[in-house]
């Protein structure tokens, strides 16, 4: 077996300081130690990871993990099963909740601009027909509504989940879902708190805020946030799902249905835009979003940075991305923030049919991780995408 060259010069090293030892000198003399020998350990192998994560459940997985000198994106296995087209980097997917982030940042931004209040009551934007199929509308602020203290029920819970995709998937594919008609599925709900009470994920609140945007601004949100962010921001890859579906394509997204199997949902989410999964990116432009948003360089004001994360509007949420029970993250405006291993972790993950989208940021290392996985909502590949996350960002901390 060869040795390395380094190790060659510390055994020879070795071996001169031995002979020393053992010549004729006095027998009083002091034995000079062995030299400690150090080996670093191997390098991370992102690509390994990706290329073993693939298997029945997801067909292909794309990987960025960037920081100051440093950059990995990968991908491997398959953006479509029929036509085996192998995934790519650049390519383009929907990112479900991780795009609650823009929703929020647009929100806030039109604050600073005196638009809107993030403490206004619902009713200064709302219509009578929708706030008297919400309870409690007469409480809740467009802040509850982003921070998930509104106490409105969720659209996607439980078998009102099955009864929304259901109608979807018996929809005409061709006809674009917005905001309304994804809001039917959650009114009329009874309340799980009352407004301010406790913290519980609600995609209905994201929907109500993107009505709100729209009467703020006269015309459909989508418009504000490629002028205000994905423009300035420089995320040329990026789209407002459905609405801007002419500006680019997502790949295939598989998902196992009780009544339908295995099947590619790309053709149903290719008509969908809501303000609770807005964003269709690739991975470089969705951990760009997530790191103009939290780092100190200027891309967004200091008062847009303390509304979304300071410490006096964060809410504790008991949840945490590694899952542990020592581990509680808060959560401000369309993103989760926790401390791990003492060092401040920044994220929002996101589930569609089909689709799993992991985003995080640490921001004492600068360090950027973003994954896209083209399986979404069984619980094998929440398992596996879980797994796969909490190692590479382990392996990060």
């Amino acid at each position: 077996m060869a040795i390395p060259k380094k190790l060659k010069s510390l055994l020879f090293s070795s071996i001169i300081l031995s002979l020393a030892a053992c010549g004729g000198g006095d027998k009083n003399e002091t034995k000079v130690p062995d030299p400690i020998i150090t080996v670093e350990p191997p390098a991370f192998n992102y690509q390994a990871a990706i290329d073993g994560a693939l298997s029945d459940t997801i067909p292909g997985v794309i990987l960025l993990v960037e920081k100051p000198g440093f950059k990995f994106l990968g991908s491997a296995g398959l953006a479509d099963i029929e036509t085996q087209t192998p995934m790519q980097t650049y390519h383009v997917m929907l990112n479900g909740s991780a795009g609650k982030k823009l929703t929020a940042l647009l929100t806030v931004m039109l604050a600073e601009e005196g638009l809107l209040s993030l403490d206004d009551p619902l009713d200064n934007w709302l219509s009578e027909e929708i706030l008297a199929q919400i309870d409690n509308s007469e409480q809740m602020t467009i802040r509850q509504l982003l921070n998930h203290t509104s106490g409105i029920y969720n659209y996607t819970d439980g078998t009102n989940h099955d009864n929304f995709y259901e109608a979807v998937f018996v929809s005409n594919k061709e006809q674009l879902k917005t905001d309304s008609y994804a809001l039917d599925f959650g009114l009329n709900r009874a309340a799980y708190s009352l407004p301010g009470e406790e913290y519980h994920y609600s995609n209905t609140a994201y929907l109500l805020v993107g009505l709100i945007l729209d009467e703020v601004l006269g015309e459909h949100h989508s418009s504000a946030m490629r002028n205000r962010i994905l423009n300035p921001f420089g995320m040329n890859s990026s789209f407002y799902n459905g609405v801007e579906k002419s500006l680019g394509e997502i790949i295939s997204g598989y998902a196992i249905t009780n009544e339908y199997g295995v099947i590619n949902t790309k053709p149903y989410y290719e008509n969908i835009g809501l303000a609770d999964a807005p964003l269709s990116s690739n991975v470089e432009d969705l951990a760009l979003l997530l790191k103009f948003i939290v780092d100190q360089d200027g891309h967004v004001s200091e008062y847009v940075q303390e509304q979304l994360f300071g410490e006096s509007h964060l809410v504790d949420t008991g949840e945490s991305i590694l899952g542990a029970i020592d581990q509680n993250a808060s959560y401000g405006l369309g993103l989760f923030k926790e401390v791990i291993n003492n060092k401040v972790v920044y994220h929002h993950n996101g589930i569609e049919l089909g689709y799993s989208t992991t985003n995080i940021y640490i921001n004492d290392s600068q360090t950027s991780i973003t994954a896209f996985f083209n399986c979404g909502e069984s619980e094998q590949c929440r398992l596996e995408t879980k797994l796969f996350t909490q190692a590479i960002l382990l392996n990060e901390l």
